[in-house]
């Protein structure tokens, strides 16, 4: 019981840390930031621990995965540091990987977070100004235009390249899963 108090709690703090975020985002007079990838994502690692959903927190943790070292060097590459945004990709990336030691990763996340992104992406097309390119979803980020003949050829590369990154998450965490589970029972 004390486990599942745990995970309650956990997921709280990680919604916290989006809601925190996007009334940042909101104040400033940017709602669409609220759909960035890493974003919702960091949301679905508190749904899914909240529920006791290991897809749900599994898909939020193996994004943050790849989307928290992305932010990271987005903000060295000088960006502009938001102290809200470690809510979302610090602490939703911590509780994540919290919650799949504790739910375990499900078969077949890697290609439902592929999928995840690939709706975040057409999502922020329909409802988000260009200016802003939630999730890259207008063009191509300055300096990548050069590798390629057009943004819809970037976004093709992109979620393959992400999609397998994703395959290799899960595989990771599936196999620390199992190790913790091994370890347990001896």
């Amino acid at each position: 019981m004390h486990n599942r108090r745990a995970q309650i709690l956990l997921g709280a703090m990680a919604i916290a840390g989006y809601c925190v975020h996007a009334t940042f985002h909101v104040s400033r007079g940017e709602p669409e930031n609220l759909l960035w990838v890493c974003h919702v994502a960091a949301l679905l690692v508190g749904i899914g621990l909240i529920t006791g959903n290991k897809l749900i927190a599994g898909v939020g943790t193996i994004v943050l995965c790849m989307g928290t070292p992305l932010w990271l060097f987005d903000l060295l590459q000088g960006s502009e540091f938001l102290p809200t945004s470690l809510g979302t990709h610090v602490l939703g990336l911590a509780i994540g990987l919290y919650g799949v030691r504790a739910l375990g990763v499900e078969r077949g996340t890697w290609w439902k977070a592929g999928a995840f992104v690939v709706a975040m992406i057409v999502l922020a097309r329909f409802v988000t100004p260009n200016v802003s390119n939630v999730n890259v979803t207008f063009a191509i980020p300055p300096g990548m235009d050069r590798y390629f003949s057009g943004h819809l050829a970037y976004l093709a590369v992109m979620i393959g390249i992400s999609c397998a990154y994703f395959w290799v998450v899960e595989m990771l965490l599936r196999a620390f899963v199992a190790k913790r589970s091994e370890a347990a029972a001896s």
